[in-house]
């Protein structure tokens, strides 16, 4: 029987215990999260706790099965809570970039171009989307990044501890994995829906540097909302990308999320193909949008939550 391990290490301390960890990690979040809860046995002074761990330390953890270790979060420390149990609130390499001022304009160069010049002690992999003009004027790294989603409808995160921007599924990067409902599944909240019955209306809008903006809809006119923001777009490349928004939103198969035990290992923007040996028909293959991992005296799980169908 394989056994259960987690290590954590925070600051100058390693902890091979623990009573529980909270993990929130996903493409259309900014930052992610890890809330630690120490036994309340651990033999520290609660009161001199703030001495010992503090703000800033930098924090990794992994958990695994013999002989297996993954490493589920890095990042630093953004909190100490001295109560009873001691709990820890931590964020991603993103807690550093709300740390950093940025007071710059971009002109006729990329959003990778622009944060290399001005985050030059990170590695950034961004689409070679163009920046006409942009002015970030005495604000933080992590609110630019905030900024771009805005204006260009690109989401930023942390991977590999490398600066990502609007690459959440990017093929290369992407590990597959396989599971069978009530087999290798933990629970489940999935739904099994026929395109026809998706009721989504996509909206993609193009912001020019002229001051012109394009608007293209597909979809159901009732539907609910997906909004698209870009910049310098034209009108007819703008149809395209409503499309494969459209063909990547709107199809046979399930929606919702699943609960998986430790193993299979996953993060968001791997690829999950999930078999339903009862309906072999409702075979399907999605990305993984968010992962909440808990780990704690309970055992290990992972709430996956499926974002859009691969292609076949």
């Amino acid at each position: 029987m394989k056994l259960t391990q987690v290590h954590i290490t925070i600051g100058q301390f390693e902890f091979d215990y623990v009573n529980q960890i909270d993990i929130t990690s996903g493409w259309e979040s900014l930052t992610d999260n890890a809330t630690i809860t120490l036994p309340a046995a651990l033999k520290y002074d609660k009161n001199k706790l703030k001495d010992l761990i503090k703000k800033g330390d930098a924090v990794s953890i992994s958990y695994g099965y013999e002989p297996n270790m993954y490493e589920v979060f890095n990042g630093f420390v953004v909190a100490v809570k001295p109560s009873v149990p001691v709990v820890i609130e931590c964020e991603d390499l993103m807690w550093k970039l709300k740390q950093i001022t940025i007071n710059d304009v971009a002109r006729n160069e990329t959003i990778k171009s622009f944060l290399e010049r001005n985050l030059p002690s990170y590695e950034v992999d961004a689409f070679e989307v163009e920046l006409p003009k942009f002015i970030a004027s005495n604000t933080t790294a992590a609110k630019v990044l905030d900024q771009i989603k805005t204006d260009f409808g690109l989401r930023s995160f942390v991977r590999g501890g490398k600066i990502t921007v609007g690459k959440q599924y990017d093929t290369e990067y992407a590990v597959e994995k396989f599971v069978v409902l009530n087999e290798t599944v933990k629970d489940d909240e999935l739904e099994y829906k026929s395109k026809d019955d998706v009721k989504l209306k996509i909206k993609a809008i193009s912001n020019m540097a002229s001051g012109v903006k394009h608007e293209v809809e597909l979809g159901d006119p009732e539907g609910d909302e997906r909004t698209l923001n870009f910049y310098n777009i034209p009108k007819a490349e703008l149809q395209k990308i409503a499309e494969k928004e459209a063909e990547r939103l709107i199809y046979d198969g399930f929606r919702g999320s699943l609960e998986l035990f430790g193993e299979p290992f996953v993060r968001h923007g791997d690829i999950l193909t999930i078999q339903d040996n009862e309906e072999s028909d409702k075979r399907g293959t999605y990305y993984i949008d968010e992962v909440t991992y808990s780990i704690g005296v309970g055992g290990f799980s992972q709430g996956v939550k499926l974002g859009a169908r691969v292609a076949s």
